[in-house]
């Protein structure tokens, strides 16, 4: 088995526009045959017992939204934090935060998103080439940050290749009615045998965003002068710009890239309130409440380097590395509330090794460090400096019936606070999976089992104060333990012919699940409910199903149909539920395509979600109906043109997320239609 992976040297790598260079016309029954990048040995999504999610191509292109959250919202598993259109971050299995680690080509974004949710991740996904969703435990490869699951956004920032014709470039614009979306990127990739260059730029501006009805829901707790059919303080502008270059040689390669990321976004609900003190012996004024913006920066450096056939019993060795320079503001009207920082680095040496008897595999080290401080009016985290290495290894085989695959991996961190003692752990993950095909037409049976251990995150730790943007009072406590989980997941797929489908069933159990458990206690002072991070123990049971037929001839094309269903239960041992667990939900999506045209339309029922935790609300439960049309026009000389219209919540429904902090003021987005095109040459 080799890790050196030409599935990936596409051929124009145009992260923007995979499309147009990539003609899948229905992603998702091609998935299977698609290498998965964040995986070090050569791997397509069905050769690995774990269930993977490998998004690009038309599909990528189709839902493609502001944010990484709710761009993968729609997918199998998943559902997104949503805090306005400016910060959503991915739910996997109902796991989210720390547990869910974002990455960009394989190393972390490396922003402050798990700390707040309403902080962004610093990835768009404009940028993405293929986004790949490792739903489960995926500790082996990435630590302990990824027991619930790993969001991986494959980019061509650092080419392995140049160009046949030594350059190519593609481009889109778009815009949309209900956001007043205005966005606009650009890719281009060139070079020769010997240097392979890349660039590639996005701005996007939206405003405020329209809704039904009333942004807060309840109508006791909204302001007088409430205006109904828009959420205030919702509007975004990004701006991102990366350049990258990479020596070619015969036996590998190696690359930089320098890459910037600036947002400034209004969040939604989140207001700064303050009282003055008035004159003596009268009562204290109201002052009014100003609107509260997030100003963001990221710098960033990434290396890579791939060295094949160096020596005899290694196949390949493969080096990322990531430097991060963030900084973000959180702005009370004009006046600095608070100012984070996240100085941070990533780096992993993976070493491909020859074949050990009838095994293949790769054993690997990972190292990071974190400088992270907050100063302000919430400030609710202290300076923490993070330290955590990682060794691991992965092996697999194939006998006459079972594809097996072992791994193992020790992980040590250290947290040093500014104040109170250093505190340091290991934790220890190991896993087990094999795949068992059977019968003819792509059968198999898939089982794939963790023993996963994860460290307690600063933020859990050392939280000890009001955290405006979710209302709230968090304190943590110095004192949690390693949190361990025994994983089990198992089911059978069909990955042959017209008629494709997977059924996966789930189950972990949890001893010392770290949670943040509502008291029913207010503070006094501060006038917010007092939320703690606690520890207990816990069990997620979970159902994931889809089918994918190519049904019938229309004229020069073909109907298609996908049906899912998704579900997950996370249950205290004492038979509380968890909070902000996502509700049941049934999809459907119907399909027309040619060579030219995709006409799609998608309806995806959420149920009501009543499973809640102690002082927790339900959520109503609701009807996304989207639609959607592509037109591919291919020129002489021109370039390759697509032009697009989509439609979602059609049926315009007050639609809130039950997984989102801010449900009670910041609703989805209203009856939108977007439109656009795409270009490359």
């Amino acid at each position: 088995m080799t890790a050196h992976n030409n599935s990936y040297r596409k051929k124009g790598a145009l992260c923007i526009c995979a499309a147009l260079v990539a003609p899948e016309i229905y992603a998702q029954t091609e998935i299977e045959e698609i290498q998965v990048i964040g995986h070090p040995l050569d791997v397509t999504a069905a050769e690995l017992a774990q269930p993977v999610s490998i998004i690009g191509g038309e599909t990528l292109d189709r839902v493609r939204a502001a944010n990484l959250g709710e761009t993968l919202a729609g997918e199998l598993g998943v559902n997104a934090t949503y805090f306005g259109a400016g910060a959503s971050r991915p739910v996997i299995r109902g796991l989210a935060g720390a547990r869910v680690r974002t990455m960009q080509d394989g190393i972390d974004s490396m922003d402050v998103s798990t700390v707040s949710v309403d902080h962004a991740v610093g990835i768009d996904p404009l940028v993405a080439q293929q986004i790949e969703i490792f739903r489960g435990p995926t500790t082996l490869l990435y630590g302990s940050g990824a027991v619930g699951g790993v969001v991986n956004t494959v980019t061509n920032r650092i080419p392995e290749f140049a160009p046949e014709d030594g350059f190519e470039g593609a481009f889109e614009l778009r815009g949309d009615s209900a956001a007043g979306d205005r966005a606009g990127a650009i890719a281009l990739d060139g070079g020769s045998d010997s240097f392979a260059w890349h660039v590639d730029a996005l701005s996007r501006s939206t405003d405020n965003y329209e809704i039904p009805g009333f942004a807060v829901l309840e109508e006791d707790e909204r302001e007088e002068d409430a205006v109904p059919g828009i959420v205030e303080n919702s509007d975004i502008d990004v701006e991102s710009l990366s350049i990258g270059g990479s020596w070619l040689f015969d036996d590998g390669f190696f690359g930089v890239s320098v890459s910037s990321f600036d947002t400034n976004y209004g969040v939604p609900g989140h207001h700064h309130h303050e009282e003055d003190a008035g004159m003596p012996g009268m009562p204290p004024e109201e002052e009014e409440e100003e609107i509260v913006r997030i100003d963001l920066g990221q710098t960033r450096v990434d290396l890579q380097g791939g060295w094949y056939g160096l020596a005899s019993g290694i196949e390949a060795i493969n080096f990322r590395m990531g430097i991060n320079d963030y900084e973000h503001i959180e702005l009370e009207g004009d006046e600095i509330g608070t100012r984070f920082n996240n100085d941070a680095y990533e780096g992993r040496v993976e070493v491909v090794h020859s074949p050990w008897g009838a095994w293949d595999g790769a054993v690997g080290v990972q190292f990071s460090q974190r400088e992270f401080s907050s100063i302000g009016d919430e400030a609710f985290v202290p300076p923490v400096d993070t330290l955590n290495y990682g060794f691991f290894i992965i092996e697999e085989r194939q006998t006459e019936n079972w594809q097996i695959s072992l791994g193992g991996r020790v992980e040590w961190q250290e947290h040093s606070p500014s104040t109170g003692r250093e505190i340091s752990d290991t934790a220890t993950s190991v896993s087990a999976a094999a795949i068992r095909p059977f019968g003819n037409g792509g059968y198999s049976f898939v089982v794939n089992s963790a023993l996963a251990e994860r460290l307690p995150v600063a933020e859990e730790l050392f939280s000890d104060g009001p955290h405006l943007a979710t209302q709230i009072i968090e304190v943590g406590r110095s004192d949690l333990s390693v949190e361990t989980s025994q994983h089990l997941d198992f089911g059978i797929r069909k990955t042959e012919g017209n008629l494709q489908w997977a059924v996966t069933a789930f189950v972990t159990s949890y001893d010392d699940f770290i949670y943040l458990q509502d008291t029913g206690v207010e503070d006094p002072d501060e006038e917010l409910p007092v939320f703690n991070f606690a520890q207990r123990d816990a069990d997620f049971v979970g159902l994931e199903a889809e089918l994918f037929t190519t049904f019938a001839r229309v004229g020069q094309g073909e109907m298609d149909l996908r049906l899912f269903v998704d579900f997950v239960e996370g249950e205290l041992n004492s038979g509380e539920y968890l909070p902000r667990i996502p509700p049941r939900r049934y999809g459907a999506r119907l399909q027309y395509h040619d060579d030219r045209i995709i006409v799609g339309l998608e309806a995806t029922e959420y149920d009501d979600q009543n499973d809640v935790a102690p002082f927790e609300e339900a959520t109503a439960g609701y009807t996304m109906v989207n639609a959607d049309i592509n037109w591919r026009i291919e020129t002489a000389r021109g370039p390759e043109l697509t032009l697009f219209v989509r439609g979602t919540n059609l049926s315009d429904e007050d639609a809130r997320r039950h997984t989102s902090f801010a449900k009670e003021t910041a609703p989805l987005i209203g009856r939108n239609v977007s439109v656009g095109f795409r270009a490359s040459f």
